[in-house]
């Protein structure tokens, strides 16, 4: 092997292995793109310290906390039965009526905190657009942006009530683009074609042992693994030309861009 040849190789794996990341790159693991059913689906992580029910229950009030915490008891049976929408729902129920229930008012070191995680899920997704056109998720990062811009404001007139409303609403608005909600309407397509009565080829078997996968994932907190069984679920059935639509259209960039 030439001296010249033993350089080149380095510079050659490192692009193989940049091609090989291609599909999430240069976001990754911050923000993902799937293709799939002809559209494209756009996933951003939630930053760690994203608001969330935890985050306002020490300051509600003993019998409205009794309450969410009941509630919180039932979203995690739902989590086990594998009723994960249903689970969210609940979540982010809950955490609308901690927003509204406080006792007393979080200090502003925890609100500022929040609202900076808000803004960092944002620059996550415009770092993502960046990359690409996706009209929803730019709709998200204005949502989430503007409810963060609101939550400064009301403190900064002293009405923390109303600032905690607001990064509530940011917090639940850049959820609806986790890895978890995104595999979850990925997960509703597949279910959706194999429902309208397909045929027992390979590829639909190997797309519902994925499902069944893309489930266990949830089950076990692991988002992203649903998210990508999914993908490959979808992709499989559009190999086998089964392109039945979902029956709703699912609020996230997975529709064909050119309608």
């Amino acid at each position: 092997m030439t001296f010249a040849l033993r350089r080149a190789l380095p510079g050659a794996l490192a692009a193989l292995l940049l091609l090989a990341a291609c599909e999430d790159a240069p976001m990754a693991p911050t923000s993902y793109v799937k293709h799939a059913a002809g559209g494209v689906w756009v996933a951003v992580t939630e930053p760690v310290s994203l608001p969330r029910t935890d985050t306002w229950l020490p300051y509600v009030g003993a019998e409205d906390a009794a309450a969410l915490r009941v509630t919180r008891e039932q979203a995690v049976r739902l989590r086990a039965a594998g009723r994960v929408e249903d689970a969210l729902e609940l979540e982010d129920e809950m955490m609308r009526t901690a927003a509204r229930s406080l006792a007393r008012m979080p200090q502003p070191a925890a609100l500022l905190a929040s609202a900076a995680a808000l803004d960092e899920w944002a620059d996550r997704a415009r770092a993502r657009l960046q990359t690409g056109s996706y009209p929803e998720l730019s709709a998200a990062v204005l949502e989430v942006a503007a409810q963060a811009e609101a939550a400064r404001s009301r403190m900064a007139a002293g009405d923390t009530g109303r600032a905690v409303v607001h990064l509530t609403r940011g917090a639940i608005a850049a959820r609806g683009h986790a890895p978890l909600a995104v595999g979850l309407r990925l997960m509703g397509a597949v279910e959706t074609r194999l429902a309208a009565g397909v045929g027992q080829t390979a590829g639909v078997r190997r797309a519902r042992h994925l499902l069944a996968d893309a489930r266990e994932g949830l089950a076990t907190g692991d988002s992203l693994r649903a998210l990508r069984r999914a993908v490959y679920a979808l992709q499989l059935l559009d190999a086998e030309g089964i392109t039945v639509g979902p029956v709703r259209r699912v609020p996230v960039d997975s529709l064909p861009q050119v309608q």
